[in-house]
């Protein structure tokens, strides 16, 4: 049956929902029939468009854990709008294709707040024999906030309630997932500070200032909602600032105005309203600022006309920090990450008042470790801009929807719990303290127990009325003893049992705190150290921590081994604009976890030498031996290996120093291209991947790392790691490939593409491109179609647009033909130019090196 109108289709999907035995108006509803409570929630969408209106799917369900909408179009051409491999957000995408209107829908929903996931269903199709179908797993607001779940293909899912369940835990995303999300996350959010501090700055406001403009503003965007939950007025939007001049209607008075009132409903202490707002009164007291002038490079794409210096601000940070707190991963610090990128222009690198905030993938990692769940009580006695509270809370959330559901009176009950009573943070400085509490507001207050002041000076009637189970800490590395007095007046201050972890300049542990530390280990047990990366605070700060974890109100026992735990390789190198991942990071941050549980018996999923990295050791009570290296078997022979591999890895260094710092004669080189184009009169000509290729994922063996790897030999393993072509390890397995072909891992992308020229066992998301023409090919045009594929790829991939084997598949590189025919002797001889190029250097550095 061919379609002619999208009825058509609308009638395909009830009869399936008929086989699936789904009731209209009970099971499922059309367009027309919305329940209430979806219809308010799709009215997230006004945040951008007319508030009287909002989104109307084809269909949607509500009677699985989370909501389901499904959109339709006419004809297959019409599922999906794309810019190379980016799902479009236009308005002309949004009407006219089903993916985009469906994505539109689900991630408004979410940004109305009454639901915090839904399952996003496009068809498309022009026969009941040409049907196409996209499901995506949506979890925030943002326009990348969605996990496509490319092997689900049906309806079939809907059935019911357990086979939704079976779905939806396939679904949701992994703790690898989660963990990629939150680097992506703090990498965009990074790239918009630096883009606003420059936006400020040409604006003329202060770098004092700026953070608290951004903290300001993002509580004006938010809808006023009493303690009841009864919305009393929408949150501000851009077009509510006019640039008026009155009094009482500029923009920056708005904008205050706005943050009293959401202040006031939430019921928030008067004393704490006063202070939060004596900061935020900057926005409003300087009315030149609320005066209309030329708009900034930065928002002249957001903004039709000219605007005020606080519609400029409002807008960058409405369009992209607000719309996208959503998508954001939930231990994202945002304010602190903000503030971190404003330090840097105001004071260098942050040594002159000690401010170095901890990354939010360490805060996650430090509560993880503590076994942080939905009963703990956490205290952070340096709270900063509320990072450790953050990712405390979302974890406690988390364990508490895992036990009672999502969305149910018991799990709701808990979450207030949690938020009201189950948080301590106390902050010395005014303006982190504004920036701790804002940060808390918006992830659902959470502020109420965020006190401005002195740690050492509170009343200890404060921390004895809380009874802290866990304690959390970067203390300012300026204070006495690196900070150390922090933690032994926390732990001091918490229940018999508590587990304490700070982050810290390990000199404390070596000699530079050894008063406190005598004095600790006189109370509590020091039960683990673990020593961090050396660029862990990269560009902020080029220190050396580690991370020490005690158990309050228990002496320590010197018979007892200490955890030490080398996590100096975590799988990122760090450079001044982002990281770098080079070894398997989300699994590593996953591995630590259960080396500090397990030890050498850790089931990891990473190559990892436990030998050398897990120790067990006594400490004695100097407070000066409780770093790694002091317990690091120095009296270990040194076998040959060990030299090869020095002498290897410092030559393979020097060679690629020198082929880089060379010179390139550049004339030469040109001339010789000249040459060859000459021979061959090419014409350049575009093709999918998969004109050219077969895409089939890798076999492998299903071992857990620590059982594929534990053998040596000469058989490569070809992972998803972005470095030495591929390869974690050399094995004695039989391989799984065939070699002369090119991986890449559908977890990157252009960084993890490779040419693999031997046969080697192949690893988990690892997939090959097998040629489908009839020549044979080599090396040298591997590398030329290697490049092109990279190039094709670069940053266009995340977990919201996955790099797997469809998208893969659809990319075009550019190939030089002769009479449309690729001209695979043209590829060989330009490689090989290059090729010999290269080769000479080498051969002149050998030759100098080797005399």
């Amino acid at each position: 049956m061919e379609f002619k109108l999208e009825e058509h289709i609308n009638d395909w999907v009830k009869e399936k929902f008929d086989s699936l035995k789904l009731k209209n108006q009970i099971d499922f509803f059309t367009e027309s029939a919305i329940p209430d409570y979806l219809k308010d929630a799709l009215r997230g969408r006004a945040k951008t468009e007319n508030r009287t209106n909002f989104g109307k799917p084809d269909f949607s369900l509500t009677k699985y854990k989370i909501p389901v909408i499904i959109e339709n179009k006419l004809g297959s051409n019409k599922l999906i709008s794309e810019n190379k491999g980016i799902i479009k957000f236009d308005n002309k995408s949004i009407s006219g294709y089903a993916v985009n209107g469906a994505l539109y829908y689900a991630t408004g929903i979410v940004a109305s707040a009454k639901y915090h996931e839904v399952i996003a269903v496009a068809i498309a199709g022009d026969s009941i024999s040409n049907i196409k179908l996209n499901v995506y797993y949506v979890y925030g607001s943002g326009e990348r906030s969605f996990k496509y779940l490319n092997d689900v293909q049906s309806l079939d899912f809907l059935e019911n309630e357990n086979s939704f369940n079976e779905f939806y835990d396939s679904a949701i995303l992994t703790e690898h997932e989660k963990h990629e999300i939150l680097i992506n996350s703090q990498a965009s959010l990074q790239k918009y500070a630096k883009n606003l501090n420059k936006l400020m700055h040409n604006l003329n406001i202060t770098a004092a200032q700026r953070v608290l403009y951004v903290s300001g503003m993002l509580l004006s965007m938010q809808p006023v909602i009493d303690k009841n939950g009864v919305k009393i007025q929408d949150g501000l939007i851009p077009d509510d600032l006019k640039g008026i001049q009155s009094n009482s209607k500029r923009d920056g008075v708005q904008i205050v105005n706005q943050i009293a009132e959401f202040l006031k409903a939430r019921d928030i202490p008067y004393d704490k309203q006063e202070l939060m707002l004596s900061s935020f009164y900057e926005i409003s007291k300087d009315s030149q600022r609320d005066e209309k002038i030329v708009l900034e490079s930065e928002v002249a794409t957001l903004i039709n006309s000219e605007a005020s210096t606080s519609k400029q601000i409002f807008t960058f940070i409405y369009k992209n920090i607000f719309l996208s707190i959503d998508a954001m991963a939930g231990h994202l610090d945002i304010m602190g990450e903000m503030y971190s990128e404003f330090l840097k222009y105001a004071l260098g690198d942050g040594k002159e008042i000690g401010i170095v905030l901890t990354p939010p993938y360490i805060t996650k990692m430090m509560a993880s470790i503590l076994n942080v769940d939905k009963d703990s009580k956490v205290m952070d006695l340096a709270t900063g801009s509320a990072g450790f509270l953050i990712s405390a809370m979302d974890i406690m959330i988390e364990h508490v929807e895992s036990m009672y559901g999502k969305k149910t009176s018991l799990s709701k009950q808990k979450i207030a719990e949690i938020k009201e009573q189950q948080l301590l943070g106390v902050e010395l400085n005014a303006e982190m303290y504004t920036l701790a509490a804002t940060n808390m507001v918006l992830r659902g207050d959470g502020s109420s127990n965020i006190l401005k002041g002195n740690t050492f000076n509170t009343p200890s009637s404060v921390y004895d009325a809380f009874k802290a189970t866990i304690l959390l800490l970067n203390p300012p590395f300026s204070y006495t003893e690196n900070g150390m007095p922090f933690i032994a007046f926390g732990l001091d201050r918490m229940e018999k049992g508590g587990l304490g972890a700070i982050i810290i300049q390990d000199s404390a542990g070596s000699g530079k705190a050894v008063n406190t530390n005598k004095s600790i280990l006189k109370k509590h047990t020091l039960l683990a150290s673990i020593k961090m990366p050396m660029d862990l605070f990269q560009p902020m700060a080029g220190v050396q921590t580690s991370i020490y974890i005690f158990e309050a109100h228990r002496p320590h026992d010197y018979d007892k081994p200490v955890k030490f735990i080398d996590f100096r390789n975590d799988g990122y190198k760090r450079g001044s604009r982002a990281l770098h991942n080079i070894d398997e990071p989300s699994k590593r941050y996953s591995d630590i976890i259960k080396i500090y549980k397990a030890g050498k018996n850790a089931k990891v999923e990473a190559s990892w030498d436990l030998d050398s990295v897990y120790i067990e050791d006594f400490i004695t009570n100097s407070g000066k031996d409780w770093n790694f290296e002091k317990h690091k078997n120095s009296n270990k022979k040194v076998h040959l290996d060990d030299f090869k591999k020095t002498i290897s890895d410092y030559l393979l260094w020097d060679i690629d120093r020198i082929l880089k710092e060379s010179e390139i004669d550049h004339d030469a080189m040109q001339n010789k291209i000249e040459i060859l184009n000459n021979q061959y009169t090419v014409a350049w000509s575009e093709y999918t991947i998969d004109e050219l290729f077969d895409i089939r994922p890798t076999k492998n063996y299903g071992l857990s790392n620590r059982d594929l790897l534990k053998s040596t030999g000469n058989i490569p393993v070809v992972s998803n790691t972005s470095i030495n072509n591929g390869i974690t390890a050399y094995v004695d397995l039989e391989p799984t490939e065939q070699g002369n072909v090119i991986t890449f891992s559908d977890t990157t992308s252009d960084d993890a593409i490779f040419y693999q020229p031997k046969d080697f066992v192949g690893y988990s998301h690892i997939q090959c491109l097998h040629k489908k023409f009839d020549r044979e090919i080599g090396e040298k045009v591997y590398l030329f179609i290697v490049t092109a594929f990279r190039h094709a790829v670069k940053g266009k991939y995340n977990y919201g647009s996955k790099f797997n084997r469809k998208n893969a598949a659809k990319e075009k590189i550019t190939l030089p033909t002769i009479d449309g025919k690729i001209s695979f002797e043209y590829i060989e001889g330009f490689i090989e130019l290059l090729q010999k190029e290269r080769l000479s250097r080498l051969q002149n550095y050998l030759a100098n090196t080797l005399k």
